[in-house]
């Protein structure tokens, strides 16, 4: 079985040069925790996608969307970011 594990704690930190971060804490089925710190896109990310308004609406949702937030603060990153069709459908894949 795969470990699904599942934001228990979330909190706002300062990050390099006093820029805002948002710190969760992932709880794993095996009673392990990891901590992972989300830039501002990632941090955006997430809580778009969980439809949430605050950080603390984000405790019970999936690692995944974590993950996935990390991957939309990472590709802004990429070359292929900087063609507009292609931002686009990254965003609204089909």
């Amino acid at each position: 079985m795969i470990n699904q594990a599942a934001i228990c704690s979330v909190r706002v930190a300062a990050a390099h040069e006093g820029v805002a971060e948002l710190v969760v804490t992932l709880a794993h089925s095996n009673g392990g925790r990891s901590v992972v710190a989300l830039d501002h896109l990632a941090a955006s990310a997430l809580l778009s996608a969980c439809a949430a308004n605050t950080p603390e609406q984000l405790i019970g949702e999936s690692w995944s969307k974590v993950r996935d937030a990390l991957g939309v603060s990472f590709n802004r990153f990429s070359d292929q970011q900087s063609d507009p069709e292609t931002r686009q459908h990254n965003l609204n894949p089909e």
